[in-house]
């Protein structure tokens, strides 16, 4: 009741909050170039251009990040963020600049020198991004030598450990899908031989129709469940821990962006919410096509960082999300002939835009943030 009391007044203008100067965590996206091609990205289902940010704009980005109040900001977005030229600078200022670190990347252009001056500036956490234990599947779904990056990743263990450090923290983040599904109890293994200290299990958004066969959430599959059992005991054993995502609806929602007080930068400066929001593009929630509009709150070029979370409509934005005043999409008996499903532009109860059939809210999607 008080939370609908508090919604009414937000959408009267009336100023009810104060809210903090701006958000704790950010994801700044230096590019949206990549070096791999990997068929189940967001890349695969979008037309906009490819951009790498100027150093500028990360400046700008950083100095009022940090001055409103930031504690940790990650390098990633929809690109691979190594492939900037000036990434290890930019790590460096972050660093500089006594904040967290963390990187999202795939890995295969962390060579030994790369991987060196990450140990040595500070890097907290560096999150790989594998989705197979072996060449065969790593190539059928990334396209690359997952020797080399695991040779890469074996010589930043070993140079941790000679030089008495415990940071970066090494962590996977594994796409789960039906043709990689054998792959996940070999990855523990490899895990623990390479430094590794975490593996994310998340699921996979299709972007293409024929992808649909590939998502292992909706029905409830003995086959899944036994996977995720053999991977819990063999995380314990290998004391590698491990996120494992939702496979089923649940009735609770909550969104890990909102929570965590984070914010997304585009390469070109526009601020987004969520890493869900950050571009346009096209995907299947539960085998319903469905347009993803790029939302936006401010531009980082034109205004500061703690203007455009302060924004009366961000605020707005986070309230509802925060007590996620949605219709529940996905469980609706409509949710397939529904025309308000098609995309995420308004949802039934007026919201604009909706996250009412997100899947990072139910934890089916899981994002390193």
């Amino acid at each position: 009741m008080i939370a609908n009391q508090v919604l009414e007044k937000f959408e009267e203008g009336t100023v009810i909050a104060n809210p903090s100067p701006g958000p704790r965590k950010a994801i700044v996206e230096l590019t949206t170039r990549c070096n791999l091609n990997c068929p189940m990205c967001f890349r695969q289902s979008w037309t906009e251009e490819l951009g790498d940010i100027s150093e500028k704009l990360f400046k700008k980005i950083l100095l009022e990040f940090k001055e409103a109040g930031g504690e940790f900001l990650w390098l990633g977005g929809w690109g691979e963020p190594l492939i900037h030229k000036k990434a290890i600078e930019f790590a460096e200022m972050i660093k500089e600049e006594g904040l967290k670190l963390g990187i999202n990347s795939n890995g295969l252009l962390l060579d030994e020198d790369k991987a060196l001056k990450l140990i040595n500036i500070g890097l907290d956490r560096l999150v790989i991004s594998i989705d197979a234990s072996t060449q065969g599947i790593y190539e059928e779904i990334r396209g690359g030598d997952i020797n080399e990056l695991l040779r890469t990743l074996k010589f930043m263990h070993e140079a941790k450990k000679k030089m008495g450090k415990i940071y970066p923290k090494i962590e996977f983040s594994f796409t789960l899908m039906r043709r990689n599904m054998n792959e996940l109890i070999p990855l523990i293994e490899l895990a623990a031989s390479h430094g590794v200290n975490m593996i994310t299990i998340t699921n996979v958004i299709p972007v293409k129709k024929e992808f649909n066969c590939e998502k292992l959430y909706g029905e409830k599959k003995e086959e899944v469940e036994r996977l995720i059992e053999k991977a819990s005991i063999k995380s314990l054993e290998a004391n590698v821990g491990l996120k494992i995502p939702e496979f089923t609806l649940k009735t609770e929602r909550s969104c890990p962006f909102v929570l965590n007080m984070a914010s997304c930068v585009t390469w070109n400066g526009l601020v987004s919410p969520c890493f869900n929001f950050l571009h346009t593009y096209k995907c299947y929630i539960y085998n319903v096509e469905k347009t993803i509009k790029q939302v936006i709150f401010g531009n980082a070029t034109r205004e500061s960082l703690s203007t455009i979370w302060r924004k009366q409509r961000y605020v707005q934005f986070r309230f509802r999300v925060r007590f996620f005043k949605y219709p529940s999409c996905t469980d609706c008996k409509f949710h397939e002939i529904c025309h308000f499903t098609s995309t995420n532009e308004l949802d039934c109860w007026g919201n604009a835009p909706s996250c009412a059939d997100c899947l990072f809210s139910r934890g089916i999607i899981l994002c390193p943030i």
